[in-house]
Formats: structure tokens, C-alpha cells, sequence
């Protein structure tokens, strides 16, 4: 008979082990995932940084042009004219572009900090730390009862 109850007991724990290997394997995947999802965050962040780069790049040159063949030589006249509209190139789209990459990048911040957090929240849970949690506090309690006895065995 004690051999069964043994059985059932080392079965009942086979159980629990199996159970706790399946949530692990379970967290396992899902910050496997959220580990893909950062590394496709940060390609596209990275993208939409060149991407910036560049068109701040092309800004600061079509600015630098416009502002040399705006300026006087010494051979042109000292009056200063009204540029013409008509050969002014399309400056405008450039600032909403920059603004919506601007938007895109802090979007893609926001949305990387929020999938460390969620790693971080399945790596470190409580069931994690429950049963090493109350072994120390079992154990610290046990050795503080055991030094009172010892302390007053001594003392007596």
C-alpha cells in the first residue's frame, strides 16, 4: 500500500513539473516574439532615422542654394527683389514629411518600451519566485527559532 501512495505522489509531482515546464515553455515564446518584434521595431526605426537624415540633408542643401542664388554678387545689383514663387521647388512637403517621420519614430520608441516592459513581466513572474520565496522565509524563521533555543541553552 505504501508503495502506491509513493506512486501517486512522485506522479502528482510529475504533474506539477509538467505543468510549470509548460508555462516556461509558453513564456519562453512569447518573449521570443517580442524579442522579434523589437529587432523589426529598431530595423524600422533605424530606416526612418536615414530616412530623416536624408531629407534633412536635401533641406539644408536646397536651403544653402536658394539662400547663395538669392544673394547679391558684386556684379548684380544692390536692390533686393521679391523671389519669384514660380521657381521656388516644392519646400513644402518636406517640413509635414519630417514631421510624420518625427511621429513614426517616437510611435516605434513608445511601442519598444512597451515590449521591453512585457518581456521583462514574463521573464520575472511570481510563480517564478513563490516557492524559493517561502523556502527562505520557512528556513530564516526555522534558523531564528533554532538560535533563541541555542542562546538559551548556553545562557542557562
Amino acid at each position: 500500500m505504501a508503495d502506491i501512495a509513493d506512486w501517486s505522489d512522485l506522479e502528482t509531482q510529475l504533474q506539477e513539473v509538467k505543468e510549470l515546464l509548460h508555462s516556461v515553455e509558453q513564456r519562453l515564446q512569447q518573449v521570443s516574439q517580442g524579442a522579434i518584434a523589437k529587432q523589426d521595431l529598431l530595423q524600422q526605426q533605424e530606416q526612418l532615422k536615414a530616412e530623416l537624415q536624408d531629407l534633412q540633408t536635401s533641406s539644408d542643401a536646397h536651403n544653402l542654394a536658394q539662400n547663395q542664388s538669392s544673394q547679391p554678387t558684386h556684379q548684380q545689383s544692390k536692390i533686393r527683389r521679391k523671389p519669384n514663387s514660380k521657381h521656388v521647388p516644392n519646400s513644402a512637403p518636406l517640413p509635414p514629411r519630417i514631421d510624420e517621420i518625427h511621429r513614426q519614430l517616437l510611435e516605434i520608441r513608445d511601442r519598444l518600451e512597451q515590449i521591453e516592459a512585457e518581456i521583462e513581466s514574463r521573464l520575472l513572474s511570481w510563480s517564478s519566485f513563490s516557492e524559493p520565496f517561502w523556502q527562505v522565509v520557512r528556513f530564516t524563521g526555522l534558523g531564528i527559532v533554532i538560535g533563541i533555543i541555542l542562546r538559551s541553552c548556553a545562557v542557562s
